[in-house]
């Protein structure tokens, strides 16, 4: 009963296991990746910060309120009308004190007219970080999906070395039984039986790396692509286009990098939210002009004495710190050598833009020919081990030639999927730098 709820639960997960391509792979990725779900709240709070920078030059209405409590330690108060010396409290009196009250409040409306240059540095720095929070988004995207394609070629290319491995381990155990029958008959030595009990034991050893690598990958992909871990994937293989080098302008395609691609286009803005910090910077050694609108008064209010003074007032307020030892005068020098490490940077970034893609180019030269002298190597380890297996059971060949011809076309296999897999990713990401 176990053994048939046994074969009834794997063929259901069987018939549940999710087909799934790399371009689905790669969808999946951008769409529940969580390093772009923060890079997305980080381009909100760019669009936010520079739609307060905006609000920095608009008029703001605040509250300004306060109560305080005061006393006067002389004893005699005159009237405000009179002029009549005014004992308000007999024990006051005696104390030789008078207490008091009172609170303040006005409603001030102000406009900036002047700020040295302050607002207008803010909304450029504002704009240059909601920027680089735009193309630090599609930046993770296109890391997101280069990861994706990484992953996915690796468990393919794994799970096709597991099937050479497994290959390889059928035809030694066929081997190894036909030796064992020959030892028997006393036609080969004990010595023969041995080397090839090493190399199964070697081909065990690799197929339970090779799982292991499965697994993780996998893991990790699922993890990318948001998908649960208790799904079972059945990747599509990928097929690899010939030739790709011959669709790249390489001239025309490094001016791109160092104009438009991301890399290029973040380092400029640096650049400009330096400028502008140096901007605000500046303004703090010039004055500040407001114009501003208010009402209220103070209103005091005691036994003997009540004064009200509410009232609208308006005009133009000017600050301006004439000295302060320097220190806005540094921080101006400070935000200007800011400024100048950034174009530094810039420059470098040029540089790296310009190593990096010549880099990536190179490699997908260096894979697309690798490839081919891969592939080249496995159909002449194929022929010449369907050749040695003919001499080997003609008894013509020793058993370890035999092996080591086995050995070297399973490791022709294991070569040529990975320079399938890294001539893929290289192009990939030679095509990411140009973005």
């Amino acid at each position: 009963m176990k053994k048939v709820l046994g074969i009834l639960f794997f063929m259901s997960a069987a018939a549940f296991a999710r087909d799934l391509t790399l371009d689905e792979a790669i969808e999946l990725s951008l769409n529940n990746s969580k390093k772009i779900q923060i890079s997305s709240k980080n381009m909100k709070i760019g669009e936010l910060n520079l739609a307060r920078a905006f609000k920095m030059a608009l008029p703001s209405v605040s509250y300004e309120g306060s109560y305080s409590r005061f006393e006067h330690t002389q004893r005699n108060m005159y009237g405000r009308e009179t002029g009549v010396n005014k004992i308000t409290n007999i024990q006051d009196a005696v104390k030789g004190k008078v207490e008091k009250g009172g609170y303040s409040s006005q409603v001030v409306i102000s406009q900036p007219i002047f700020q040295g240059g302050a607002i207008l540095g803010g909304i450029k720095g504002a704009k240059a970080q909601s920027n680089i929070m735009d193309l630090s988004f599609v930046a993770e995207k296109r890391d997101v999906r280069i990861d994706t394609i990484q992953m996915y070629s690796n468990i393919v290319r794994y799970q096709k070395d597991l099937e050479a491995l497994e290959t390889s381990k059928k035809e030694l155990e066929i081997r190894h039984k036909e030796q064992q029958n020959k030892l028997d008959l006393k036609l080969i030595i004990k010595a023969d039986l041995l080397k090839t009990e090493v190399a199964m034991l070697e081909v065990d050893s690799n197929i339970v790396q090779v799982k292991n690598l499965i697994e993780v990958e996998m893991k990790k992909l699922k993890i990318e692509t948001g998908l649960t871990n208790e799904e079972e994937l059945n990747l599509a293989d990928i097929t690899v286009p010939e030739e790709l080098s011959k669709n790249i302008d390489f001239d025309k395609d490094m001016v791109t990098a160092k104009t438009e691609s991301l890399d290029a286009l973040i380092s400029k803005n640096n650049v400009e939210y330096a400028n502008a910090e140096r901007m605000v910077a500046f303004s703090d050694n010039l004055p500040k002009v407001n114009a501003f609108v208010q009402y209220g008064g103070y209103e005091r209010d005691s036994m003997d004495d009540t004064f009200h003074n509410e009232e609208w007032r308006g005009g133009v307020s000017v600050s301006w710190e004439l000295f302060n030892f320097g220190s806005g005068i540094d921080n101006f020098r400070a935000a200007n050598e800011g400024y100048k490490i950034e174009k530094l940077n810039d420059s470098i970034a040029q540089d790296n833009i310009e190593i990096n893609l010549t880099t990536a180019y190179s490699e997908v030269v260096r894979l697309e020919k690798l490839r081919t002298a891969m592939r080249s190597s496995l159909e002449a380890s194929q022929e010449n081990y369907n050749i040695d297996t003919e001499r080997y059971k003609a008894g013509l060949l020793s058993t370890q030639d035999y092996l080591n011809s086995e050995a070297q076309l399973r490791q022709s296999k294991v070569d040529y999927n990975k320079a399938e897999t890294d001539y893929l990713v290289a192009f990939e990401k030679y095509r990411s730098l140009l973005i």
